[in-house]
């Protein structure tokens, strides 16, 4: 599969950037499944679903958008106009929010699943859950909006 053709969805978005809005927004709907079973006390389903969707996450971010990412600094560049600083402060406020949230995503799904070392290990975690789930929503919005602005920007 070419992640460089042109994407299913037909928005004029490349293969590799349908699936990462599509997959995104998977998790999105995963993690917030997670956060209502843990509001039903259904932890252990919790625990599942959060683990599910860190994971997901992690596999896009690391698969499709750091490549991605790195591969086209060279066309985020502003022009002479500064046509493109808008898009390039939404995508770096993106890749900042996402960033934080994976990564704090990653560390409390190993924390959660037992497979922190205990010197590591927090004991009130829900505070930090709350942060993670609230920095992937803003991450997963500013995604979005990313791909609604870059396919007219930075594709061909």
């Amino acid at each position: 599969m070419n992640l460089d053709s042109l994407g299913f969805l037909n928005l004029g978005a490349s293969m590799g950037q349908d699936i990462g809005l599509i997959g995104m927004l998977a998790v999105g709907i995963i993690l917030t499944f997670g956060v209502v079973m843990a509001i039903r006390k259904k932890y252990e389903i919790h625990r599942y679903a959060q683990t599910i969707g860190v994971v997901l996450s992690a596999i896009l971010v690391f698969w499709l958008m750091v490549p991605e990412f790195l591969g086209e600094q060279e066309e985020l560049a502003p022009d002479k106009t500064g046509e493109n600083k808008l898009f390039e402060i939404l995508i770096l406020t993106h890749v900042f929010f996402g960033t934080i949230a994976v990564l704090l995503g990653i560390f409390i799904t190993l924390r959660a699943n037992g497979l922190v070392p205990r010197i590591l290990q927090f004991q009130k975690y829900k505070p930090a859950m709350r942060i993670s789930y609230c920095l992937y929503m803003i991450a997963i919005l500013l995604g979005v909006w990313v791909y609604v602005v870059m396919p007219d920007r930075v594709m061909a």
